[in-house]
């Protein structure tokens, strides 16, 4: 779970893999959620048409998963399985693979979010989990754009004004990839939410039937 003393100044954040910073135009970005690698080792199997076995002619299986616990030691997750056309154009392909991102992302915070780990964290649907997991997945497809200097991080001092005032983001619940906008300097106005920039637009959500479909 995100805590206050995660929180680090925008300045340090290109290049860091894990801390919490607050931005003008995506809000709360968890680092480590924003981490491309997850989301590049589901790319690789897409873009690839890397088959892991067991698929019907004319599709490839992917296998795609989401963990939470310590290196080396006990995890839990999700894991999914998904049945994908072959032959897509590239374009396609993103798509798919936002799907199955999200849907998996989904799964994953609904885990977070069920009574027993609820006595232990509050972490599920956090203010800033599947925001800042939607710019890790960008961060896989276009490795050379820089995203989060895009979203405008903000000083150490500005994000702990807005956590103290609007309370920890694990409190502030989120069901989608638009951001909570906090006003700034803090005032008596609550966040309000807003459309991420274009950048952040460009790959739209595939349909499951024909392009790929979960195997469950």
């Amino acid at each position: 779970m995100t805590k206050r003393s995660d929180i680090i100044d925008g300045s340090s954040a290109i290049g860091s893999k894990y801390g919490l910073i607050y931005t003008k135009k995506c809000g709360w970005i968890d680092l480590g959620h924003a981490n491309p690698e997850g989301a590049n080792s589901l790319w690789q199997q897409v873009l690839k048409e890397k088959d892991s076995g067991g698929a019907k002619p004319g599709y490839f299986r992917v296998n795609y998963k989401q963990m939470m616990g310590r290196k080396n030691l006990f995890k839990v997750g999700i894991l999914k399985k998904y049945d994908v056309k072959k032959g897509l154009d590239d374009n396609q392909k993103k798509s798919v693979a936002l799907s199955i991102f999200l849907d998996v992302s989904h799964a994953f915070e609904d885990l977070q979010s069920n009574w027993l780990f609820r006595q232990a964290t509050n972490s599920g649907y956090s203010a800033e989990d599947l925001v800042s997991n939607l710019i890790g997945f960008y961060r896989a497809i276009y490795p050379g754009k820089q995203f989060i200097s895009l979203c405008q991080p903000v000083s150490k001092a500005v994000a702990l004004d807005i956590w103290d005032k609007y309370g920890e983001v694990g409190s502030n619940k989120n069901y989608s990839t638009i951001p909570y906008i906090y006003p700034i300097p803090p005032s008596k106005n609550g966040p309000m939410s807003m459309q991420l920039s274009s950048e952040l637009n460009i790959i739209k959500p595939a349909q499951q039937g024909v392009l790929f479909k979960e195997i469950k």
